[in-house]
């Protein structure tokens, strides 16, 4: 494994187990949010809602680790 192989497997490794950690958390606030405290019952409101936040918070995720990993932070 050359050099270039072993920082997109270092960064692909962050990416995935920073995205766990953040969006297992945020998954079951959003959850508990909609159900209990909005009383919202219709199973696809509620996954386009969750997956739209999650889409944006991914995005940003990744793209902050990407320019970690182009200034040599990471």
């Amino acid at each position: 494994m050359n050099k270039t192989e072993k920082i997109a497997l270092r960064e692909a490794m962050i990416v995935v187990f920073m995205g766990a950690a953040i969006n297992f958390p945020l998954q079951t606030y959003l959850l508990w949010l909609t159900i209990d405290s909005w009383q919202w019952a219709d199973p696809i409101k509620i996954s386009v809602f969750i997956q739209l936040i999650i889409t944006v918070v991914a995005l940003l995720r990744v793209y902050v680790i990407r320019m970690r990993f182009q200034r040599g932070k990471f």
